[in-house]
């Protein structure tokens, strides 16, 4: 499947914001816990990619689509529907990235995950980090959240692609990140949620099972 993306992050995160704002306002702060009590997994159907690079397989949660909604070499990406609108996982090999308060792009650096723990100086936070092995790779896993919008800040799935329009961290947000050494290749994957909702945990926690799935091909 292959949908345009650009445009697509920043809407995407406004949308979500105004529908739900009223949810994650009365929401209480959960912290993440994969171990938490009334966290159960829900492993749905695999998915083998079609266009992405490098190809892998992974089996979806259940509360995502089997089909995503974006299949494209650098980008690939789920997207609840319902009540699990705000909910997204993605798949990102970044081609170009926008540093804070930056107007041009860069390419990515090579380390990309002491790149992500240097936001702090600019409005990131980042919680419960964890090493785990994805796809037999070693992989690190954060939770980021902001207290200003960093756009662009993950990366672009190609070039020419303004800030705006990639991805980065955005306040209200919070995402459950994976930084995986994909054989030289940088791979980022991430889920989304409202910042302090009450079902993060158990989102994340499904997240990470999807990860744990995960076959490079």
């Amino acid at each position: 499947m292959r949908r345009s993306t650009f445009g697509f992050a920043s809407r995407t995160g406004a949308c979500i914001l105004v529908v739900l704002m009223a949810v994650a306002c009365t929401a209480s702060r959960t912290p993440y816990n994969n171990a938490s009590a009334g966290v159960t997994s829900s492993a749905g159907a695999s998915y083998l990619s079609k266009a992405f690079v490098p190809p892998l397989e992974v089996t979806v949660p259940v509360w995502l689509p089997r089909e995503p909604w974006a299949d494209e070499r650098n980008f690939l990406t789920w997207i609840g529907d319902g009540v699990w609108v705000d909910r997204a996982v993605r798949f990102l090999v970044p081609v170009n990235l926008y540093g804070p308060e930056s107007f041009t792009a860069t390419a990515p650096p090579d380390d990309y995950l002491e790149y992500l723990r240097a936001q702090v100086q600019h409005g990131a936070h980042f919680a419960d980090e964890a090493a785990m092995t994805v796809g037999g790779r070693p992989a690190t896993v954060m939770t980021a959240t902001t207290s200003t919008n960093l756009d662009g800040l993950l990366g672009c799935p190609a070039d020419g692609v303004p800030a705006a329009d990639c991805f980065g961290l955005q306040a209200g947000l919070a995402l459950r990140i994976a930084v995986i050494n994909a054989g030289g290749t940088t791979l980022v994957a991430w889920a989304r949620a409202i910042d302090g909702s009450a079902d993060a945990a158990e989102e994340f926690a499904d997240f990470e099972q999807m990860l744990r799935s995960l076959r490079f091909r």
